[in-house]
Protein backbone atom coordinates (compact mmCIF):
# COMPACT_ATOMS: atom_id res chain seq x y z
CA UNK A 1 0.00 0.00 0.00
CA UNK A 2 0.95 3.18 -1.23
CA UNK A 3 1.43 6.42 2.01
CA UNK A 4 0.47 9.33 1.28
CA UNK A 5 2.55 12.09 0.70
CA UNK A 6 3.87 13.77 4.18
CA UNK A 7 2.95 17.22 4.52
CA UNK A 8 6.37 18.46 3.63
CA UNK A 9 7.09 16.48 0.73
CA UNK A 10 3.86 18.11 -0.37
CA UNK A 11 5.89 21.51 -0.88
CA UNK A 12 9.49 21.09 -0.59
CA UNK A 13 11.56 21.01 -3.51
CA UNK A 14 15.20 20.65 -4.23
CA UNK A 15 15.38 24.38 -5.35
CA UNK A 16 13.40 25.34 -2.21
CA UNK A 17 15.59 23.42 -0.10
CA UNK A 18 18.85 24.58 -1.32
CA UNK A 19 18.26 28.31 -0.64
CA UNK A 20 16.29 27.31 2.60
CA UNK A 21 20.16 25.59 3.63
CA UNK A 22 21.87 28.41 1.81
CA UNK A 23 20.19 31.26 4.04
CA UNK A 24 20.39 29.42 6.83
CA UNK A 25 23.66 31.07 7.82
CA UNK A 26 22.55 34.65 7.26
CA UNK A 27 19.83 34.24 9.99
CA UNK A 28 19.74 35.15 13.33
CA UNK A 29 19.97 32.31 15.68
CA UNK A 30 16.37 31.51 17.32
CA UNK A 31 17.93 31.59 20.64
CA UNK A 32 19.36 35.09 20.45
CA UNK A 33 15.67 36.09 19.19
CA UNK A 34 14.01 34.35 22.15
CA UNK A 35 16.25 36.64 24.57
CA UNK A 36 15.39 39.89 22.75
CA UNK A 37 12.32 39.27 23.13
CA UNK A 38 12.32 38.26 26.80
CA UNK A 39 14.41 41.06 27.41
CA UNK A 40 11.99 44.19 25.95
CA UNK A 41 8.83 45.45 27.43
CA UNK A 42 5.62 46.48 25.40
CA UNK A 43 2.90 43.94 27.00
CA UNK A 44 0.39 47.01 28.28
CA UNK A 45 1.57 49.13 25.27
CA UNK A 46 0.85 46.76 22.68
CA UNK A 47 -2.65 45.32 24.60
CA UNK A 48 -3.50 48.93 23.99
CA UNK A 49 -2.93 49.41 20.25
CA UNK A 50 -4.54 45.48 19.64
CA UNK A 51 -7.98 47.23 21.36
CA UNK A 52 -7.70 50.26 19.48
CA UNK A 53 -7.36 48.27 16.17
CA UNK A 54 -9.87 46.02 16.88
CA UNK A 55 -8.36 43.10 17.96
CA UNK A 56 -9.60 41.28 20.93
CA UNK A 57 -5.77 40.40 23.26
CA UNK A 58 -7.39 37.39 24.82
CA UNK A 59 -7.98 35.46 21.28
CA UNK A 60 -4.31 35.17 20.75
CA UNK A 61 -2.06 32.52 22.05
CA UNK A 62 0.79 34.95 22.59
CA UNK A 63 1.60 38.02 24.05
CA UNK A 64 2.74 40.72 21.48
CA UNK A 65 4.67 43.81 22.73
CA UNK A 66 5.13 46.95 20.75
CA UNK A 67 8.73 48.07 19.93
CA UNK A 68 10.87 50.30 18.64
CA UNK A 69 12.84 48.44 16.05
CA UNK A 70 16.39 49.30 14.66
CA UNK A 71 18.44 47.45 12.56
CA UNK A 72 22.66 47.09 12.12
CA UNK A 73 24.45 44.82 9.33
CA UNK A 74 26.71 42.78 11.69
CA UNK A 75 29.96 43.68 10.21
CA UNK A 76 29.28 47.27 11.98
CA UNK A 77 29.19 45.45 15.37
CA UNK A 78 32.47 44.09 17.19
CA UNK A 79 31.10 42.02 19.34
CA UNK A 80 30.41 39.40 16.66
CA UNK A 81 33.33 37.58 16.26
CA UNK A 82 32.14 36.21 12.72
CA UNK A 83 30.47 38.68 10.55
CA UNK A 84 28.56 37.31 7.74
CA UNK A 85 26.33 40.05 6.24
CA UNK A 86 23.24 39.52 8.15
CA UNK A 87 20.89 42.30 9.69
CA UNK A 88 20.93 42.18 13.42
CA UNK A 89 17.40 43.96 14.62
CA UNK A 90 18.08 45.91 18.00
CA UNK A 91 14.01 46.03 19.81
CA UNK A 92 13.79 48.92 22.29
CA UNK A 93 11.35 50.82 24.18
CA UNK A 94 11.96 54.00 23.36
CA UNK A 95 8.97 56.43 22.99
CA UNK A 96 8.18 55.42 19.69
CA UNK A 97 6.87 52.03 19.36
CA UNK A 98 6.62 51.45 16.07
CA UNK A 99 6.45 47.53 15.73
CA UNK A 100 4.34 45.07 16.72
CA UNK A 101 6.24 41.81 18.06
CA UNK A 102 5.26 38.24 18.38
CA UNK A 103 6.20 34.96 17.99
CA UNK A 104 5.88 32.61 14.71
CA UNK A 105 5.09 29.13 15.81
CA UNK A 106 4.99 26.17 13.25
CA UNK A 107 4.64 22.76 14.49
CA UNK A 108 4.37 23.60 17.59
CA UNK A 109 8.23 25.48 17.74
CA UNK A 110 9.07 28.84 17.89
CA UNK A 111 10.52 29.10 14.52
CA UNK A 112 10.66 33.45 14.46
CA UNK A 113 9.53 36.48 15.37
CA UNK A 114 6.60 38.60 13.41
CA UNK A 115 7.12 42.53 12.95
CA UNK A 116 3.62 44.26 11.97
CA UNK A 117 4.55 48.00 11.28
CA UNK A 118 1.59 50.30 12.98
CA UNK A 119 2.19 53.01 10.53
CA UNK A 120 1.62 51.71 7.29
CA UNK A 121 1.12 47.66 8.80
CA UNK A 122 3.74 46.68 6.31
CA UNK A 123 5.13 43.26 8.06
CA UNK A 124 8.33 41.38 7.92
CA UNK A 125 9.96 38.31 9.83
CA UNK A 126 13.66 38.93 12.27
CA UNK A 127 15.22 35.46 11.13
CA UNK A 128 12.90 35.67 7.74
CA UNK A 129 12.49 31.82 8.55
CA UNK A 130 8.81 31.77 9.19
CA UNK A 131 6.84 30.80 5.39
CA UNK A 132 3.60 30.59 7.00
CA UNK A 133 1.68 32.25 9.89
CA UNK A 134 -0.49 30.11 11.74
CA UNK A 135 1.43 27.38 9.29
CA UNK A 136 -0.39 24.70 12.26
CA UNK A 137 -3.92 25.12 11.05
CA UNK A 138 -3.34 23.92 7.40
CA UNK A 139 -4.55 20.58 7.65
CA UNK A 140 -8.38 19.16 8.39
CA UNK A 141 -11.00 19.94 6.10
CA UNK A 142 -11.08 23.67 5.40
CA UNK A 143 -9.15 26.52 6.36
CA UNK A 144 -9.34 30.36 6.17
CA UNK A 145 -6.38 32.01 3.98
CA UNK A 146 -5.95 35.37 4.75
CA UNK A 147 -4.25 38.26 2.62
CA UNK A 148 -2.53 39.59 5.62
CA UNK A 149 -1.26 39.40 9.01
CA UNK A 150 -3.45 42.36 10.45
CA UNK A 151 -6.30 40.27 9.13
CA UNK A 152 -5.17 37.01 10.46
CA UNK A 153 -4.78 38.75 13.85
CA UNK A 154 -7.74 40.23 13.72
CA UNK A 155 -9.33 36.66 13.26
CA UNK A 156 -7.60 35.87 16.82
CA UNK A 157 -5.26 33.68 14.77
CA UNK A 158 -7.80 31.40 13.30
CA UNK A 159 -6.22 30.53 9.58
CA UNK A 160 -3.20 31.33 7.61
CA UNK A 161 -1.22 33.63 5.86
CA UNK A 162 1.61 33.36 3.36
CA UNK A 163 4.37 35.37 4.34
CA UNK A 164 7.38 34.31 2.13
CA UNK A 165 7.77 36.79 -0.11
CA UNK A 166 10.99 35.27 -2.26
CA UNK A 167 8.81 31.71 -3.17
CA UNK A 168 5.52 30.35 -4.09
CA UNK A 169 6.38 26.34 -3.93
CA UNK A 170 5.71 26.09 -0.14
CA UNK A 171 1.63 27.14 -1.38
CA UNK A 172 1.28 23.85 -2.45
CA UNK A 173 0.92 23.00 1.26
CA UNK A 174 -2.55 23.96 1.08
CA UNK A 175 -3.14 20.92 -1.01
CA UNK A 176 -3.51 19.02 2.02
CA UNK A 177 -6.72 20.70 3.19
CA UNK A 178 -9.95 20.28 1.73
CA UNK A 179 -11.47 23.54 1.24
CA UNK A 180 -9.80 26.85 1.18
CA UNK A 181 -11.48 30.15 1.96
CA UNK A 182 -10.74 33.34 0.88
CA UNK A 183 -12.11 36.48 0.67
CA UNK A 184 -9.67 37.94 -2.25
CA UNK A 185 -10.25 36.94 -5.21
CA UNK A 186 -7.05 37.86 -6.78
CA UNK A 187 -4.93 36.14 -4.01
CA UNK A 188 -7.26 32.92 -4.18
CA UNK A 189 -6.76 32.63 -7.88
CA UNK A 190 -3.50 33.30 -7.55
CA UNK A 191 -3.04 30.45 -4.94
CA UNK A 192 -4.67 27.95 -7.04
CA UNK A 193 -2.30 29.17 -9.89
CA UNK A 194 0.48 28.02 -7.95
CA UNK A 195 -0.49 25.62 -5.09
CA UNK A 196 -2.63 23.48 -7.77
CA UNK A 197 -1.29 24.73 -10.84
CA UNK A 198 -4.71 26.03 -12.61
CA UNK A 199 -6.42 22.80 -12.59
CA UNK A 200 -10.03 22.90 -12.91
CA UNK A 201 -10.97 20.58 -10.65
CA UNK A 202 -9.15 21.92 -7.52
CA UNK A 203 -10.72 25.21 -8.43
CA UNK A 204 -13.49 23.68 -6.35
CA UNK A 205 -11.71 23.46 -3.02
CA UNK A 206 -11.66 27.28 -2.97
CA UNK A 207 -14.78 28.98 -1.25
CA UNK A 208 -14.39 33.32 -2.15
CA UNK A 209 -16.14 35.10 -0.49
CA UNK A 210 -14.97 38.86 -2.28
CA UNK A 211 -17.24 40.90 -2.32
CA UNK A 212 -19.23 41.50 -5.34
CA UNK A 213 -17.49 44.84 -6.45
CA UNK A 214 -14.74 43.26 -5.90
CA UNK A 215 -14.86 40.09 -7.94
CA UNK A 216 -16.27 42.62 -10.73
CA UNK A 217 -13.33 44.84 -10.89
CA UNK A 218 -11.24 41.95 -11.07
CA UNK A 219 -12.38 40.18 -13.89
CA UNK A 220 -13.13 43.39 -16.01
CA UNK A 221 -9.41 44.26 -15.24
CA UNK A 222 -8.59 41.09 -16.35
CA UNK A 223 -10.82 41.15 -19.46
CA UNK A 224 -9.04 44.48 -20.35
CA UNK A 225 -5.27 43.50 -19.76
CA UNK A 226 -6.44 40.32 -22.49
CA UNK A 227 -7.85 43.00 -25.07
CA UNK A 228 -4.69 45.07 -24.93
CA UNK A 229 -2.21 42.09 -25.28
CA UNK A 230 -4.10 40.87 -28.27
CA UNK A 231 -4.47 44.75 -29.84
CA UNK A 232 -0.84 44.85 -29.68
CA UNK A 233 0.12 41.34 -30.82
CA UNK A 234 -2.29 41.98 -33.76
CA UNK A 235 -0.60 44.95 -34.54
CA UNK A 236 3.36 43.93 -34.15
CA UNK A 237 2.27 40.06 -35.62
CA UNK A 238 5.29 37.85 -34.87
CA UNK A 239 7.74 40.55 -33.65
CA UNK A 240 6.41 40.36 -30.03
CA UNK A 241 4.91 38.19 -27.37
CA UNK A 242 2.99 41.21 -25.22
CA UNK A 243 1.20 40.39 -22.55
CA UNK A 244 -0.80 43.62 -20.49
CA UNK A 245 0.52 44.08 -16.94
Amino acid sequence: MTLPPTVSELWEDPHFLHWEEFEEQFREPIEESEAKFEAVDGLDEARAWLLENDIDPEKLPFQPKLVSVSVSRDFEMPEIEEPCGRHVLAFGTGEERNCLLFPIIDNGQTIDYGMLFIEDFEFGTVRQKAIWLGGDNIEGESVRLHVAAYDWLKAGTDGCVYIDVQRRTPLKRLQSVGKILCNDVAWALEVWDWAFGADEAALQRFEIDDTSDNIEEYFKAQAQRQVISEAINKKHPGRFNWVAA
